[in-house]
């Protein structure tokens, strides 16, 4: 094996390597920014990896809000069990060492999503959700005026979405006026 079709496999396999070990879909957003951070492999490489593998069908692609997870399939994983000697030990070491961090970051960002649209010049759409594998446990929608009160919106709402939620429960299902009135 020539030693650019060995560095293709071993960075093939550090993708299957790491989609086992999440045990989570990963957006391309997010593995970029994993592998490009930890200097694992670079843009193009990664690219055309995702491509081969999709196309071999070691991984699997699942579109969900227009966004693509990949996943490991029982082929990758084979795969990954004959060559999984490939992946250097302080590679695999350091991924086994911040994985339950990644992981819990990469569930975060899917899980509250904040965006806004432009629908005509005086009128911005703001979605706001959280969800939770993939089923939205709320889904809030707003039409405002500005774009600076969008962009507050889905800013307060990324970082307080997790005590608005509750609150915004608690008062469809009546228990905040049964507190007051206590």
């Amino acid at each position: 094996m020539d030693l650019e079709s060995r560095e293709k496999a071993e960075n093939k396999i550090l993708l299957l390597y790491f989609m086992d070990q999440v045990k989570i879909p990963v957006s391309n957003m997010q593995l970029t920014r994993i592998m490009l951070e930890n200097r694992y492999m670079n843009y193009f490489l990664l690219q055309q990896n995702i491509h081969e593998m999709l196309t071999d069908g070691l991984i699997v692609s699942e579109t969900k809000d227009n966004i693509d997870y990949y996943s490991l399939t029982s082929k990758g994983l084979k795969m990954l069990n004959l060559f999984s000697n490939l992946v250097p030990f302080g590679i695999r070491k350091r991924i086994e060492e911040n994985i339950n961090v990644i992981r819990s970051v990469i569930k975060l960002e899917t899980s509250i999503v904040a965006e806004y649209t432009l629908e005509n010049e005086n009128e911005y759409e703001v979605k706001c959700r959280i969800v939770e594998e993939f089923k939205p446990l709320i889904d809030i929608r707003l039409s405002v005026g500005s774009r600076e009160d969008a962009r507050s919106i889905c800013f307060n709402w990324k970082n307080h979405a997790k005590e608005i939620y509750p609150q915004v429960i608690g008062v469809l299902l009546g228990k905040e006026l049964e507190n007051e009135e206590s």
